[in-house]
């Protein structure tokens, strides 16, 4: 038994896994980004920092001094405790990537695991719209490098509807970020008590709900401009459009539409914001968006922007478009290695995977075993070779 929302990964996944996270290594590398390892463990208060619900709601447990720890529920609060802790005197932009793990509560209704492979990016220091593109070109070429043949881009901002309800007059803040979580979540009834209680007018309701009903219809941005009745408004919807075209310059204006009624969970997010799908997977397989105000919990006032790839979940999208990496060769199985095991060194420093067998296995192809003072070499798709060990050692390619 294992706890819930945990599982194992066994040996064919745990491979395809490993391949898909090296495409992105790769590419990752390609526009500059370096590979950070943070703790699986930080200070409750760390994460706390970015009040954000998701984010407080891990595993705690208390160290030695009875300081609160908690498992990292998220990638990008510790790669903003990092670089800040680190990186505050260096030149800007700071580029970094993960692989790694988070841990949240179990939440099926919410389809959120209990642990969750991710690989991602963030470029710190950067506040332009072409760092924002940067990003959403970079998840496009990582997701077609993987193999992946269909997938789409959803952008949206989160400085529209934060512009919106600042033109509200709410007097109370915590009036302001409940009603921005009740457009981020569609609560239309939260939405509706809220707004009837700070005493918001019909004309600004109004507005409220056509923001609601936006969506990704093709004439989603000039609707949203009707809307737009500030200057904070307007560049919003401007710093949308220009990422879009930025994009599209780059080779992937097919891949990329707006959305806008995507909102993220994670209410950290100041800016554009993006999500990606693939047919098959109801879930996105990745996202990602500008965080300006992160850094500043870590007394570090710089603008951030990242994204993150659920590895499970593109796993999952190139096993339903039969496009899964091809699995690492089998190893050479040599029946009675355990009793020669000079033999057996001598093919592995040969380049030649060998996985030694008692005597008496009787194992499928590749499968090496002695018959008295002669070898027998078995190869998927071919006759026995039956020789000496010179024999074998040609046949295989290393002698």
């Amino acid at each position: 038994m294992i706890p819930e929302g945990m599982r194992d990964v066994l040996p064919a996944e745990a491979a395809e896994l490993h391949a898909i996270e090296a495409v992105a290594r790769v590419r990752f590398a390609a526009y500059g980004y370096r590979e950070v390892r943070t703790p699986a463990l930080e200070f409750a208060e760390t994460l706390e920092l970015a009040d954000d619900d998701t984010l407080r709601g891990g595993y705690r447990l208390f160290d030695d001094g009875s300081r609160e720890l908690m498992l990292r529920t998220d990638m990008t609060v510790p790669v903003a405790r990092l670089a800040a802790a680190r990186y505050r005197e260096r030149a800007l932009p700071l580029r970094f990537f993960y692989v790694g793990d988070s841990y949240r509560p179990w939440a099926p209704r919410r389809s959120q695991d209990g642990q969750f492979l991710q690989a991602g990016v963030e470029l710190v220091g950067e506040p332009s719209a072409e760092a924002d593109a940067e990003c959403v070109a970079l998840l496009c070429d990582a997701l077609q490098a993987s193999g992946l043949p269909e997938y789409h881009v959803t952008l949206n901002t989160m400085a529209f509807p934060a512009a919106l309800v600042d033109t509200l007059g709410l007097v109370d803040e915590d009036d302001r970020e409940a009603l921005l979580k009740a457009l981020a979540g569609r609560d239309y009834p939260l939405l509706e008590s809220i707004a009837g209680n700070a005493e918001v007018g019909d004309e600004a309701l109004r507005a409220l709900r056509a923001t609601l009903a936006l969506g990704g219809t093709p004439d989603s941005i000039s609707q949203a401009r009707k809307l737009a009745t500030t200057p904070a408004m307007v560049a919003a919807l401007d710093r949308l459009v220009e990422v879009r075209d930025l994009v599209a310059e780059a080779g992937y204006e097919d891949a990329v539409t707006f959305d806008f009624g995507l909102f993220q969970d994670l209410t950290y997010y100041t800016g554009v914001i993006f999500e990606a799908w693939a047919p098959g997977v109801g879930l996105p397989i990745a996202s990602g968006g500008r965080y300006d105000e992160l850094a500043a919990h870590f007394e570090w006032d710089v603008p951030g922007v990242g994204l993150a790839i659920a590895l499970e979940r593109l796993r999952d999208a190139l096993a339903e478009a039969d496009s899964l990496p091809a699995p690492p060769p089998a190893p050479l199985a040599f029946a009675g290695g355990f009793d020669e095991p000079e033999r057996v060194a001598e093919l592995r420093r040969a380049g030649v995977g060998v996985a030694a067998l008692p005597s008496d296995a009787a194992p499928p192809a590749p499968s090496l075993r002695r018959d008295g003072a002669r070898y027998v070499l078995e190869l998927a798709g071919g006759p026995p070779v039956e020789g000496s060990w010179r024999d074998v050692l040609r046949a295989l390619g290393t002698g």
